[in-house]
């Protein structure tokens, strides 16, 4: 079993258990954790306070996320300040997110990347702003909604205590990298359409089958009047993405991959 601390005097001098828990789970990322956008073994820390990424790749500058949990995390995973988050998702900042679970005696249950390419603004509500007898009042975070994101984009690392070979967890992320080439507006439809073809119940489906999202895809964009001719721009942009595999005659099915 693996446990999260290199050294018990890691906790020395934090009172509360969730000091100690950003400590060393900082510290066992740094030691343990590679980059899964390239070959690089070792992911460095930046300086505290830096905006919506506490880890960046040597080689190729990729950023992550970390966000750590006693127990499992659920539908939703408690991020930062609202507006920083936007900023950098629009910006085509985003970092991928390691969600690292724990148990009581800091035993490691769970690692897990979620691919920054599908971290959209749909993805991201605010939570209600701090009340005014906060010392920030006013300030307003946001939360991650897991549901919103398809399954391709949840990447285990570490599973049921189990690791993961390192080239099967960086295969799976980089089949969803042209995704990050898109513009947000763009990577925000495709993430969307992703996720609702995944809950088809075949890996293989006709395009009548995706026309059934065609109210739900109204509510989430009223502003667009033309859905269908948009549905088949985005299942070519999931195709080109090499996601998807076009059958012909209007059927489809996600790519095998090797």
């Amino acid at each position: 079993m693996m446990q999260l601390y290199g050294s018990i005097e890691l906790l020395t001098g934090y009172a509360s258990r969730t000091q100690q828990a950003r400590r060393i789970s900082e510290d066992w990322v740094a030691r343990h954790a590679y980059c899964l956008r390239c070959e690089s073994g070792e992911l460095t820390p930046t300086p505290a306070n830096t905006e919506t990424c506490d880890f960046v790749c040597p080689q190729c500058d990729h950023g992550y996320e970390l966000k750590s949990k006693c127990g499992a995390f659920t539908t939703r995973v408690v991020d930062g300040a609202y507006g920083a988050m936007l900023r950098t998702i629009r910006a085509n900042r985003t970092p991928t997110f390691l969600l690292l679970e724990y148990s009581r005696d800091w035993s490691i249950t769970g690692f897990t990347a979620i691919h920054h390419s599908l971290i959209t603004e749909s993805s991201i509500v605010a939570r209600k702003p701090l009340a005014a007898t906060a010392r920030r009042a006013g300030w307003v975070g946001c939360s991650i909604v897991m549901p919103e994101i398809a399954v391709d984009g949840k990447i285990p690392i570490i599973i049921n205590e189990r690791i993961e070979p390192p080239a099967q967890v960086r295969g799976s992320f980089r089949k969803l990298e042209s995704l990050s080439q898109l513009s947000h507006e763009r990577r925000n439809w495709a993430a969307i359409m992703l996720n609702l073809i995944r809950k088809l119940p075949e890996d293989s489906f006709k395009l009548s089958d995706v026309y059934k999202f065609e109210d739900q895809l109204k509510l989430i964009f009223p502003g667009n009047n033309n859905v269908k001719p948009k549905i088949r721009q985005q299942l070519q942009v999931l195709r080109d993405a090499g996601i998807l595999t076009f059958l012909g005659g209007g059927k489809y099915r996600f790519a095998r991959y090797k």
